[in-house]
């Protein structure tokens, strides 16, 4: 009596292997409909909620929409539709959560700590007061301005030539808001003739190292 040995049926494994439209071009095609679906919102700004639905939506959409026409049975397809949205939605939302901490701006998706706002400051490299007779007193000024996240916070200065004085206190204890600047009058009396050069220090809250600015004038 002979005995009929029935063919296993193919794994899981196997039948995806063989699944046309589960492939590398596939993961490509999601991946696009994915990060598609997360610029799209953002840059209209509908925030991280509906960008994250967008994302969503959008991503398993486009991978069902590929894998639609595969000839697997249903069971297969949806295994490889779950498959190729994770895949899309971890390497889209990974990749756009470290552009955005790199980069310093605003999270796309909600649940991600948003980088720390930074104030910034910027100041001519050199200001010159000009010419003026020995023992009198010309004016220039030193535009403060802040460019960053967060207010600018000047907290003191430094000039270390005695022919030239700074009046800092429309900066010294002031915010000073994103896109604004504020003014530090300088005062140059030269106590001889010729040039007369100093370095004025612009302290603040901005990391890093303090401000420079090179004060120039001539005595005549």
């Amino acid at each position: 009596m002979s005995t009929v040995t029935k063919p296993r049926a193919p794994t899981v494994r196997r039948q995806l292997r063989e699944a046309k439209r589960f492939s590398w071009t596939g993961f490509a095609v999601t991946v696009g409909a994915s990060l598609l679906g997360t610029l799209v919102p953002a840059a209209i700004g509908a925030g991280p909620d509906a960008t994250l639905i967008s994302t969503l939506v959008v991503t398993v959409l486009a991978a069902g929409g590929f894998t639609a026409k595969d000839g697997s049975a249903r069971g297969i397809k949806a295994i490889a539709i779950v498959l190729l949205a994770t895949g899309a939605l971890v390497l889209t939302v990974t990749g756009v959560t470290v552009l955005d901490l790199v980069r310093g701006r605003p999270a796309t998706f909600p649940g991600v700590p948003a980088a720390p706002a930074e104030a910034r400051v910027l100041v001519p490299e050199s200001v010159t007061c000009g010419t003026t007779p020995v023992h009198t007193t010309a004016t220039c000024v030193v535009a403060v301005r802040s460019v960053g996240a967060s207010a600018l916070r000047v907290s003191g200065i430094e000039v270390d030539s005695p022919d030239f004085a700074v009046d800092a206190s429309g900066c010294v204890g002031h915010d000073v808001e994103p896109g604004r600047r504020c003014t530090l009058v300088v005062t140059f009396t030269p106590a001889g003739s010729g040039d007369r050069v100093a370095d004025l220090t612009v302290h603040h809250n901005v990391p890093g190292p303090a401000a420079f600015v090179e004060l120039s004038g001539r005595g005549g």
